[in-house]
């Protein structure tokens, strides 16, 4: 086995991926206007479910960009079609499903019916439940039990959103502590005086 196929299973066995070169470009290619992005994996109305909801995992702040504006749903969406084999495609398109049913959206609801506090509500639900309940949640055998499904889609959601977020390029060279060309090494010095208080960008 080469070593981009272990970086690629290592990834995936840990729910997001390794950031290797080739998905780093890819992160930076993802510079499509949001009203003009059409999914590669993802149907036009799961791109818009899932984009409003990374819109409130990750908002924009005064201090802060937000995930949108570094395409983390294009990025999630472009990296599933390109990489995830056919089992992985199929778990994370159930995931997306059993959002879109949790949203009640059907034909005779649109998405375009749905408000900030529907996708609030549902992720305040499973991602704010108590650690009680969602260890229940990663405990339970029943896969295919609905609330199962939505912890573990919403939970991955959050945790890819974060992760693309942090590895983009805006991101890291302008919100994180960034050193182009590393080469102090303070052994015993605060996170204050090393970095300001910022996480190091990688």
């Amino acid at each position: 086995m080469n070593r981009r196929d272990v970086l690629k299973g290592l990834g995936l066995s840990l729910g997001y991926a390794i950031a290797t070169p080739g998905i780093m470009s890819m992160l930076q290619s993802c510079k499509t206007e949001a009203s003009l992005w059409v999914p590669k994996l993802l149907s036009i109305d799961e791109g818009i479910v899932i984009t409003n909801l990374i819109d409130l995992i990750l908002p924009k702040t005064d201090a802060t960009p937000g995930a949108l504006d570094v395409n983390v749903p294009e990025f999630l969406d472009l990296y599933a079609f390109k990489t995830y084999d056919e089992k992985r495609k199929k778990t994370f398109k159930k995931g997306i499903n059993g959002i879109m049913k949790a949203l009640n959206i059907n034909e005779d609801n649109s998405v375009a019916a749905l408000k900030t506090e529907d996708y609030d509500a549902l992720l305040a639900k499973y991602l704010k439940a108590s650690k009680e309940q969602q260890e229940l949640y990663r405990q339970e055998e029943d896969k295919e039990n609905k609330d199962v499904i939505l912890f573990n889609a919403l939970s991955n959601l959050r945790s890819s959103s974060i992760w693309a977020y942090k590895n983009s390029e805006l991101i890291g060279e302008q919100v994180l502590a960034y050193d182009p060309i590393p080469g102090l090494q303070i052994g015993c010095g605060t996170i204050e005086e090393t970095s300001g208080g910022k996480a190091w960008s990688l």
